[in-house]
């Protein structure tokens, strides 16, 4: 994907799904996975090569994604799979700037542990923005008017929602509800409906195919391989659209939960300009059929969803690398790490 290529400077859209980098006008885009050796800890792969390896290993080799609801869950993990994505993307003669995105609700030690992974590669000046606002400017939105806009970025880690004015995030909640949890979901359900044990990856691919937040108009059907508990043999059946949409049913109630409490919170002036121009949702979770639907009809508020949504995120924190220096400090768009 082409942005612009005008300066030396790089993004990271660090996600626990999926780790994007832009460098000199492209976007690469990487599972955020990587292989070691569980002996001498020695790196195998990371990125699509690891994500290959996953559930196809034997116990020499372990594979994992070290990151959890959009926060390092193992550090050391972490810096090796940055400082290996941003090897193959940049190189190792000329170390950028680099700006990376981060949950909107992260603690100080979280923020302080994601630039030390970053600084970790050998990247000595390195700036953050929360996801959002990457988000929002991804989508082509002026974030720095003064005027409310409401963002919800649902990542395959977590869903960010955040209201924002004049650059900022007045009101910000991160909910450790992504991805991962509609596929945890939906493993559960089929489990307890049908007595059929799936992987992950069925998981994601029935979603895909057929997964939806809100009832599809006509009922369509997917192929779930897997082990029954029952007759103990592996076993092929169909799941249907609106048994998705059961299975996700506890996780949409308690997004638009914490939506309506984050409407809740934010300010008066901020909500009457919300109320007017709808929410916004990035993402790769908003690609979800029908979710913007769900959420306009339980919300009673307009909601939209941006083109190209689940790359906002990582093309806003692109376009602001490339625009480090032209940016005013006071519109608080991005914070150095």
């Amino acid at each position: 994907m082409k942005i612009g290529a005008l300066t030396n400077d790089a993004a990271i859209d660090l996600g626990t799904d999926n780790t994007r980098i832009y460098y000199k006008g492209n976007i690469t885009d990487e599972p955020s996975v990587i292989a070691y050796d569980s002996i001498d800890g020695n790196i195998i792969a990371i990125g699509t090569q690891a994500a290959q390896m996953l559930g196809k290993t034997p116990e020499a080799i372990t594979v994992c994604k070290p990151l959890k609801n959009g926060v390092m869950t193992d550090f050391e993990l972490s810096c090796r799979m940055i400082q290996g994505l941003l090897g193959k993307t940049v190189g190792g003669v000329i170390k950028p700037r680099v700006l990376i995105t981060v949950p909107c609700g992260i603690t100080d030690v979280e923020r302080r542990a994601v630039c030390d992974a970053v600084r970790a590669a050998g990247i000595k000046e390195v700036y953050i923005i929360e996801s959002p606002i990457a988000g929002a400017i991804g989508a082509n939105c002026d974030v720095t008017l003064a005027r409310g806009m409401m963002i919800v970025d649902l990542g395959g880690g977590c869903c960010d929602i955040a209201a924002i004015s004049l650059g900022q995030t007045v009101v910000g909640r991160s909910v450790k509800i992504g991805g991962d949890d509609f596929d945890a979901a939906l493993i559960k359900y089929v489990r307890e409906k049908h007595g059929l044990l799936i992987g992950g990856q069925t998981a994601e691919k029935i979603k895909r195919e057929v997964g939806c937040a809100f009832g599809r108009e006509r009922d369509e059907a997917a192929e779930a391989c897997g082990f029954n508990t029952k007759t103990r043999r592996p076993e092929k059946i169909l799941i249907h659209s609106e048994e998705t949409r059961e299975a996700y049913l506890g996780l949409l109630d308690k997004i638009v939960a914490e939506i309506k409490s984050a409407l809740d919170e934010t300010p008066t002036e901020l909500l009457g300009d919300i109320m007017e121009d709808g929410i916004l949702l990035v993402g790769g979770g908003a690609l979800l059929y029908g979710m913007a639907k769900k959420l306009r009809i339980e919300l009673g508020v307009k909601v939209f969803l941006a083109e190209e949504a689940d790359m906002c995120v990582a093309r806003g924190a692109a376009s602001v690398a490339e625009n480090l220096d032209k940016l005013a400090e006071t519109t608080y768009v991005y914070k150095k790490g």
